[in-house]
């Protein structure tokens, strides 16, 4: 028999404990969206997270940006590195503060999920010119998708007693989640991103992209998603136990009204966009950045 689903309270209560970055991140999606926004605006909303606004200054400096002499202020550096690539490196920020530990009771190493984070957001990304979603919320509703893993993960170490820990070769992790959890972390995300104030569809996207077909509600940006964990899985930034919800392809590729050449495309260019985001954290050699 499932277990029954955690309350809205006892999320929102974990929730709490977690990075306040994703929260900068729906108001710095709000920010850039509204014409009226300026830099002061937005360098204000940084300035409020210490560590973020760190980070965004080390990376504008960063070879990667070919700056000419390093940034001294916040401002500096979001006026040279731009509004679409600052919101990238909160992302970045994101996941790498969030992603802070191994999710034990899910068998997930922090860099494995890491990497799924920031592939499924830059397959988004690149799917959204083609299905005619907006960059960045395409890149949001990517980002997000997995947060209610983490979520998940810490109400099962809570528990007695602990639910025994998900295998792969056992059961599909959608099984293992509503058995021991009573819904699966697709549903926690949804409550988790209406806390955070993301845009609604962020929220509805991340609900229903394992079963687009059968939710029509969460629409084109859940079949994009649906599409993007597929990219993840095929440039091996998969997560164990999710295989299944990526098939059905051909029939989610025609809802999505995207050819397999152009879908082709994105998974060139999402890989090509991951080894730029290594690079940046990393300091690794990878390919020039593009344009």
């Amino acid at each position: 028999m499932p277990a029954a689903a955690p309350s809205r309270e006892a999320i929102l209560r974990v929730a709490q404990k977690l990075p306040t970055t994703p929260a900068v991140l729906g108001k710095l999606q709000r920010l850039l969206a509204n014409s009226d926004s300026d830099l002061d605006d937005i360098c204000a909303l940084l300035k409020r997270d210490l560590s973020l606004s760190v980070r965004i200054l080390r990376i504008s400096n960063s070879p990667f940006y070919g700056s000419a002499s390093p940034h001294a202020s916040l401002e500096e550096a979001v006026g040279c590195v731009g509004y679409n690539e600052i919101y990238k490196v909160v992302g970045v920020t994101v996941a790498t503060q969030i992603v802070s530990a191994d999710l034990e009771f899910y068998g997930y190493k922090s860099d494995r999920l890491w990497e799924n984070f920031l592939c499924c957001a830059l397959a988004m990304e690149s799917l959204a010119q083609f299905v005619g979603l907006n960059p960045r919320s395409a890149y949001t509703i990517g980002l997000m998708r997995s947060v209610g893993k983490i979520v998940l993960d810490r109400l099962a170490g809570e528990a007695r007693p602990a639910p025994k820990a998900f295998s792969p070769a056992a059961e599909p992790l959608a099984d293992w989640e509503v058995r021991h959890f009573g819904c699966d972390n697709a549903a926690v995300a949804a409550v988790l991103l209406k806390g955070w104030n993301f845009a609604g569809e962020t929220g509805a996207a991340v609900r229903q992209h394992y079963r687009p077909e059968c939710e029509p509600l969460g629409g084109l940006p859940s079949f994009a998603l649906n599409l993007a964990g597929r990219i993840a899985q095929e440039l091996n930034c998969g997560l164990p136990g999710e295989e299944a919800c990526w098939e059905g392809f051909d029939a989610k590729l025609g809802h999505a009204k995207l050819t397999d050449g152009e879908y082709k495309l994105c998974v060139e260019e999402t890989k090509m966009a991951l080894d730029n985001v290594r690079q940046i954290v990393f300091g690794t050699p990878v390919l020039a950045k593009a344009g």
